[in-house]
């Protein structure tokens, strides 16, 4: 994802070097380290996308402030940040990015350092869990996703704030900090959300599906009706909640109670795969990337059901 970043900013950069007063040099090295993978911030994502959609919508003053916030990004000094959602620059543009994809009604806050501090210890604990009895997963979890935010929502929320990603921040992970709580729940959400940020790294030259976006059909994890991108998604992360949790159910690592947790999980995701996965195949129109990776979901769910 960073190195095909890259390569677009610097598109955007070429076509900007006679038009706009930039700091090309800093600009420049950005796109080198991109294209060479380096990890950067999820903010890097965003400025970019603001500065394209100011290009095309003729307006040189506004991408140019992008294109210099854009300029100062810095490699990441570590693989994986876990804290609470800031209230600086940072968490005003995580905040504004989050909520526009929201259902109306929901909020972001900052948790209260102790309910901060408990959501770090179990995130710290699924982790240590998940490399113990499902390593793929563990390392695909590290490698994708370089800032957990906690947040929590707001006294007067129409609902309740899960989780969630967005393709704009990729690499960042919010998680209700109030919710998911026991090291079952946590593995679970984080097989879940960081499913969408595979997703997105998988979409960079074609969708998952063609269909139109004003097609709505009803979805596995929503009560609403949804469009086909957005039940693909679900189906799909729901095959492989299913995946992590069976991985909990084999190991000898969990307790009794970890165990009834993760039997009640693994049955619920089976449910949801199965009504997603009957949505999608009735309705879907899947591009070559998007068949592929469904028909091994199905696989999978066949596999485990009848090994």
């Amino acid at each position: 994802m960073h190195a095909e970043l890259g390569r677009s900013v610097r598109l955007v950069v070429d076509a900007c070097r006679d038009r706009l007063a930039l700091d090309y040099d800093a600009l420049d090295t950005l796109c080198s380290t991109l294209e060479a993978g380096v990890t950067h911030p999820p903010t890097t994502f965003a400025f970019y996308y603001d500065a394209v959609t100011a290009l095309l919508e003729e307006d040189e003053a506004r991408a140019a402030r992008f294109l210099d916030a854009l300029a100062q990004q810095q490699p990441l000094s570590s693989t994986q940040e876990v804290g609470a959602l800031d209230n600086g620059s940072r968490g005003q543009c995580y905040r504004e990015r989050m909520t526009a994809e929201m259902s109306t009604g929901l909020s972001l806050h900052t948790p209260d350092p102790d309910t901060t501090r408990n959501f770090i210890d179990c995130y710290r604990a699924a982790m240590d869990l998940l490399r113990q009895t499902a390593r793929p997963l563990a390392d695909e979890i590290q490698s994708i996703v370089h800032d957990v935010i906690a947040v929590t929502g707001g006294p007067d929320d129409e609902g309740e704030f899960h989780g969630g990603s967005h393709y704009q921040l990729w690499g960042a992970l919010f998680l209700n900090a109030q919710l998911h709580n026991t090291r079952i729940a946590m593995a679970e959400v984080l097989a879940h959300e960081s499913a969408h940020s595979l997703l997105f790294g998988f979409c960079t030259h074609e969708p998952l599906t063609l269909n139109e976006d004003s097609e709505h059909y009803p979805s596995p994890l929503r009560s609403d009706l949804r469009p086909m991108d957005g039940i693909y998604h679900a189906t799909f992360v729901s095959a492989r909640m299913h995946w992590a949790m069976n991985q909990l159910l084999q190991s000898p690592l969990i307790s009794e109670q970890e165990r009834d947790q993760a039997q009640a999980a693994v049955a619920r995701d089976r449910e949801h795969f199965e009504a997603g996965y009957f949505v999608v195949a009735q309705h879907g129109k899947l591009t070559t990337l998007g068949d592929s990776l469904m028909k091994n979901a199905r696989h999978y769910m066949d596999v485990v059901a009848h090994p």
